[in-house]
């Protein structure tokens, strides 16, 4: 009888060392799989933020300029507005407006998974969180000026220019922009306050480009420690 017990027991043992280690491999194996999908999203994160840098440091040249056009608008408003071979180009300046492009969809594949919580370095997400808020608020303030640009300087440039075009030889930034072509000379008043204006909001927006730049590296840095060999 003792014997038929014991064998029973040790059957039942081994049966239920073999459920348990089948759950565990179950499970190693699932958990294995997301840290796997991980390190993958993690990857095209890293490749999409090295475009983002390539576009914050685009952004960040373009307002740069924008304060020294408006710097030469208002010199030229001041002395009376005389004639001028590179006012169009100056004044063309005060209507560059930008649209940082990134690609958020791995941090949302990310975050909306909630594998977010397999990475183990807390500094890597508190980062990720970090840079796509300033994003955000980055893309918030460009639209406002976008609207400036498109919804008041532009209609109160029309009325004293005769064309707004691209022109091979005014490069107004990196030849993406257009340019105005005067018919008469703008309110100097009125000019001068968009001048102001939007070297205001440009000098911002450079330093907030630069500070996204020098996160993006930041980023960029604690992903590949995160994925090490994984990496590719």
């Amino acid at each position: 009888m003792k014997n038929i017990l014991a064998r029973g027991g040790i059957e039942f043992l081994a049966v239920f060392l073999g459920i348990a280690l089948s759950l565990w491999v179950d499970s190693y194996q699932k958990n294995q799989e997301l840290i796997n999908s991980n390190h993958q999203i993690l990857n095209r994160l890293y490749q999409n933020l090295e475009v983002d840098s390539l576009d914050a440091i685009w952004c960040h040249k373009a307002h740069k300029i924008k304060p020294q056009a408006a710097k030469k608008v208002l010199e030229w408003c001041e002395q009376g507005q005389p004639k001028s071979d590179s006012i169009n180009l100056f004044i063309s300046r005060l209507a560059i407006a930008t649209v940082f492009t990134n690609n958020d969809e791995e941090y949302n594949a990310l975050t909306s998974s909630g594998n977010i919580k397999l990475i183990k370095n807390e500094a890597l997400v508190k980062t990720l969180y970090d840079y796509y808020s300033k994003v955000e608020y980055v893309k918030y303030i460009d639209k406002t000026i976008d609207d400036q640009v498109v919804h008041q300087f532009i209609p109160f440039m029309s009325d004293y220019s005769k064309y707004y075009k691209w022109d091979k030889e005014n490069n107004v930034f990196d030849f993406a922009y257009s340019t105005f072509f005067l018919k008469s000379n703008p309110p100097p008043d009125k000019l001068s306050f968009y001048a102001t204006m939007f070297a205001t909001s440009s000098e911002s927006r450079a330093y907030s480009y630069k500070n996204l730049s020098t996160d993006i590296t930041k980023l960029r840095n604690l992903i590949r420690e995160e994925l090490g060999h994984n990496l590719f």
